[in-house]
């Protein structure tokens, strides 16, 4: 803690004196919210969101970042929302193959970090989280994803480690209207992308289609070793909205997709990711006041997953075959209102329930699976109450706070049972969270600083209640802080957070500990900072760090699965036509590792040794609008793997760790027309 205190500091420092050798000084604007800021400091970040390969995404608040899925990245763009995430400082994902990889936020993930897509809850099937919510997530297809660092917020359930939102924003047109957008990405080892959207759109209606699809053949490391890690995935979507008056949207959005992967880290793979989506909203802005908003939203998902040992390789003498799916349904009320002209008030309900259904077939009836139906396994149901509220206080600060009731109920359906429960026993809890934040802009320096605390509760999912049913309900409470510096040449965030979780879920290997879930009390602190410096009219030089320690006070040893050390730093070129730049990431060794404990993603096995990547990218923007890109991610083609993974399969003598790419080319042509 100490560290942190001291690097905050230190950040703080060098910030104010860059800002005081500035000449051209930014100054805070009044704190009417917490992005408050001057023309200038938007202009700015107008200036840097522009660029046109993201080598680093900037947190536009200290606990917030929002960022376009169709700029193109640096590693290779992403195929799915876990890779996406991945570029994100603070994050950290688990490899099982070349995609699919489970994402997790300041060394929290599964259901600690609330994944939404459109502001609906879409949950994998498979029990040991082959296909997490980011694997039904194609980026491209969204228009921004936000992530909301710690228990910030209660709109969106519980957020422990945070939220991430993938979001399609409504067009408004004042006539017809027709637009389109179209990218294509090749690339080594068979990579292959595309993505085609085209939107009609009239004064009082609209119609959105959109299409991806993305394939790879299996990988090589830099070592030069093939990893088991082809896969192929499509997806496809209509929205559709209708605008009855100026003032009331109606939207239905329809979604389908699958996919087949194969999967390095275990002795299946993925044959079948099929979900279908269906979503209907009503948006109203009333005329009489205090209520600026009210929405109402149903949603229905259902996930379709088929994993074997026979379709992707090479037929064993033992085949088999499991084939869970779930269906989730849900619903949201919501109202924004402005009370007595300052209050911004917030409040609403949701709910939704899933139904989690199963069947694994061994020996040669395992290929005729299809005709054998699957047994009912368990069921979730949970509504939430919740209030957000904020104000200003004084000229330049703000205040926020909300809290949130939830009631959860969990069922067993199985007649074998679940998690050492028969079948309909039931589990109800209720969970309380909530948040106070004060944020404040300096009024002679470009500086906005805020801090948090805030209470995330949750119920055991079902990954978790597979291994113990009667699990305790798991609670964060953590202080959040931090500093947005915005200064003409110089601007940087630094977030940072100091949380205790009591009644932790902790995973075990089996046969490691009399139970494969326990509760036991941990503590975690850590933080993130990125930076930019402008060089030039046309350089800037981009930064980041992320930082986690985390400890099971229980046991007395280091919290499993938490991430090391890590940072980048880029150097970008960007005249308006050409562009080009490098990006370095360094990951420290990690030696805090309890072996063979985790989360139901994975589990830790060794220390794992420290890296250094470097990619490199140039490319030319059209007039018209069309940019061509070109990039090589690892260019020095070296051998490594991060320490956030399940490791390999019990296949044979190799590697514990599944390696990543090693040295790939590739070139992006993207439009807008």
């Amino acid at each position: 803690m100490n560290r942190i205190l001291c690097g905050g500091v230190a950040v703080a420092l060098f910030g104010a004196s860059a800002w005081a050798a500035d000449p051209v000084r930014g100054v805070a604007a009044d704190a009417v919210s917490d992005e408050a800021t001057t023309a200038a400091t938007r202009q700015r970040r107008a200036r840097a969101l522009q660029t046109i390969v993201v080598t680093a995404s900037r947190m536009d608040d200290p606990y917030r970042l929002e960022t376009d899925p169709r700029q193109p990245r640096l590693p290779l763009p992403a195929h799915d929302g876990g890779s996406y995430l991945k570029s994100i400082p603070g994050f950290a994902l688990s490899r099982k193959g070349g995609t699919s990889g489970d994402p997790e936020l300041r060394g929290l993930g599964g259901s600690r970090l609330n994944i939404l897509v459109d502001g609906a809850a879409s949950l994998g099937g498979c029990g040991n989280r082959m296909d997490p919510p980011t694997a039904y997530v194609f980026p491209e297809a969204y228009d921004r994803i936000e992530v909301l660092k710690g228990p910030q917020s209660v709109r969106d359930g519980a957020s422990g480690a945070g939220i991430v939102r993938f979001e399609r924003s409504a067009p408004v047109f004042d006539g017809d209207h027709l637009s389109g957008y179209a990218s294509g990405t090749v690339g080594r080892f068979g990579r292959r992308d595309a993505t085609v959207e085209v939107i009609a759109a009239a004064e009082q209606g609209f119609a959105r289609f959109t299409g991806t699809w993305s394939e790879q053949d299996d990988y090589r490391g830099g070592d030069g070793r093939r990893v088991h890690s082809g896969y192929e995935r499509w997806s496809g979507s209509g929205v559709f909205g209708w605008r009855a008056d100026s003032r009331t949207l109606i939207e239905l959005s329809l979604d389908r997709s699958d996919a087949e992967a194969a999967y390095d880290d275990r002795g299946m793979d993925g044959t079948r990711f099929a979900r279908e989506g269906y979503q209907l909203r009503l948006v109203r802005e009333p005329d009489a006041s205090p209520f600026q908003e009210v929405e109402a939203m149903v949603y229905w998902n259902d996930v379709d997953h088929v994993m074997d040992n026979f379709t992707l390789r090479e037929v064993p003498m033992a085949p088999m075959v499991s084939y869970p799916d779930r269906r989730t349904r849900g619903f949201r009320l919501s109202a924004e209102l402005l009370a007595r002209e300052v209050w911004q008030i917030s409040m609403g309900v949701d709910g939704h329930d899933d139904r989690h259904r199963d069947n694994r077939i061994m020996g040669p009836t395992a290929f005729e699976f299809r005709e054998v139906p699957r047994n009912d396994n368990v069921e979730f149901r949970d509504v939430g109450l919740y209030t957000e509220l904020e104000r200003p206080v004084g000229p330049r600060g703000r205040l926020a706070g909300g809290v949130r009731i939830d009631r959860s109920r969990a069922e067993v359906t199985s007649l074998s049972g679940l998690g050492g429960a028969a079948a309909g026993d039931v589990d109800r809890s209720g969970q309380v969270s909530g948040f106070v934040r004060y944020s404040h802009a300096f009024e002679n320096a470009p500086l906005v600083a805020y801090a948090g605390l805030g209470r995330a509760e949750r119920a055991a999912d079902f990954w978790e209640r597979r291994r113990d049913f009667s699990l305790s309900t798991e609670t964060l409470t953590q202080l959040d802080a931090g500093l947005r510096f915005d200064g003409a040449r110089v601007a940087w965030t630094l977030a940072t957070f100091y949380g205790g979780i009591d009644d932790y879920v902790l995973i075990s290997a089996p046969g490691i500990a009399e139970l494969e879930a326990r509760n036991v009390d941990a503590t975690t602190y850590g933080g993130e900072l990125d930076a930019t410096v402008r060089l030039g009219a046309h350089l800037q030089l981009v930064g980041t760090a992320a930082w986690v320690r985390s400890t099971n006070d229980t046991d007395d040893v280091p919290l499993a699965q938490t991430p090391p050390l890590e940072g980048s730093l880029g150097v970008d070129y960007d005249d308006g036509a050409w562009f080009t730049g490098v990006l370095t990431r360094l990951v420290a060794r990690q030696t805090r590792v309890h072996p063979g404990h985790g989360t139901v993603y994975s589990l830790d096995s060794a220390p794992s040794p420290g890296f250094g990547v470097l990619s490199a990218y140039g490319g030319y923007r059209l007039a018209s609008g069309v940019t061509f890109t070109a990039g090589v991610d690892n260019l020095f083609n070296r051998n490594y793997a991060e320490h956030i993974q399940r490791g390999l399969a019990d296949l044979g003598a190799r590697p514990t760790r599944i390696p990543e790419p090693g040295r790939g080319l590739w070139v992006r042509v993207n439009a807008a027309f």
